[in-house]
């Protein structure tokens, strides 16, 4: 398929600028013709796997013909529309309405939300829940952690300061950071020995700069780099506040190295999955973050247990699994337009994959493939005597 991708910006450090072009790259891998079209240049943090095309402006003079034409923002789900150059699909992966304090704006973003003609896919149950109220149909696809970069070190049983993380752009009101930096002020006054990790995509504000404890600050972090971060951490710290949170990705990347968790109350953080994973604690409240800090700072128990039930919920959001989800999804809104879900070419393009995925020795991976080559091209006897052969040798039949 040819897929393009509509992203505002790329060269800046935001989790769902990064998980676009991971995707598009793995998809570009799997055989698909890749584009990612910006009004920005190309990331310097990051290197890219697929065609890159800097644009004034999404008009349809310059945005490539495609198949699929992806929706990464609000602002370019109406040139997705618009350019007819592709079938428009909205990738959704945050309410951007939630968080806009211009009830003006928030009303224009409610609107393109409401109109039709576009796919809809996006990453959270919550979100889903959300987007389906404008009355689509919504596909919820997994999301994924790098976990060559995201993995744990050996437990920290011992620590002088209590390190604690705390991650995002003090800026963004609701990602609340004010909340955090206040309950560890609170924490510290209890008698707690602490260090504040900072870490942001944007700079230090100055009310961060003159803070009554130690604090480690690191800006603009390359992705690369962020799991040394996490590994040195005691506790994880998520205070977003509401709704407007479409997922996180850093507190799944604490859990996938290895770190404790304490997150706020919100769908975002309790759509990761089921089980206690995470010490939870009412949002904008600093008093009730700074208990739940000193219970897991001085419970070696309690942080091994959310240790384990981190990297347990973790280990369930892979690249493959994302894509794998992605690429199905693409493929039914691709079909399904066309009238029929039977493609020789997508099949052949399975097949293909099937068989890397085989040398990779990934073989529960293969037979997906396979299985997704048989259904799209069910007189391809070909593929059907591979997928024949090596069932036979994964049951030992």
């Amino acid at each position: 398929m040819r897929i393009t991708y509509l992203l505002e910006t790329a060269d800046q450090l935001w989790g769902g600028v990064k998980s676009v072009l991971e995707a598009a790259g793995e998809l570009q891998r799997r055989g698909h013709r890749v584009r990612v079209v910006s009004k920005s240049g190309p990331p310097s943090w990051m290197d890219l796997n697929c065609e890159f095309v800097q644009v004034a402006e999404f008009s349809k003079e310059q945005i490539p013909p495609s198949d699929l034409l992806i929706a990464t923002f609000w602002t370019t789900v109406p040139a997705a529309i618009q350019a007819g150059q592709g079938i428009p699909v909205h990738f959704c992966q945050g309410y951007e309405a939630a968080g806009v304090e211009n009830p003006a704006l928030a009303e224009r973003i409610r609107k393109i939300y409401a109109l039709p003609g576009t796919e809809k896919i996006t990453i959270s149950p919550h979100l889903r829940e959300i987007v389906a109220s404008f009355g689509h149909e919504v596909r919820e696809v997994t999301y994924a952690v790098d976990h060559a970069v995201m993995f744990p070190a050996r437990e920290r049983r011992a620590y002088e300061p209590l390190r604690i993380g705390l991650v995002g752009p003090y800026e963004i009101p609701w990602k609340d950071i004010r909340c955090g930096l206040e309950a560890c002020r609170l924490a510290s006054e209890a008698g707690l020995e602490l260090e504040l990790v900072r870490i942001t995509n944007t700079s230090a504000h100055p009310d961060e700069l003159s803070l009554p404890f130690p604090v480690d600050l690191h800006e603009r972090v390359p992705p690369a780099r962020m799991g040394e971060l996490y590994r040195s951490l005691d506790v994880f710290l998520g205070t977003s506040r509401g709704a407007e949170e479409g997922f996180f990705m850093p507190a799944i990347e604490a859990m996938a190295c290895g770190v404790p968790t304490v997150l706020t109350d919100i769908p975002c953080f309790r759509g990761y999955g089921s089980g206690e994973y995470a010490e939870f604690v009412a949002p904008q409240n600093p008093a009730a973050m700074a208990e739940a800090i000193l219970r897991v700072g001085m419970d070696a128990d309690l942080r091994g247990k959310l240790r384990r039930a981190g990297l347990e919920l973790a280990a369930g959001y892979r690249m493959e699994r994302h894509v794998d989800e992605f690429e199905a999804a693409l493929e039914e809104i691709f079909a399904g337009t066309r009238g029929s879900a039977h493609d020789p070419l997508l099949a052949s393009l399975h097949l293909q994959r099937a068989g890397e995925l085989l040398v990779e020795g990934r073989f529960r991976e293969a037979v997906a493939s396979f299985e997704r080559a048989i259904n799209l091209d069910p007189s391809g006897a070909g593929q059907r005597q591979e997928f024949e052969n090596l069932r036979k040798v994964l049951t030992g039949a």
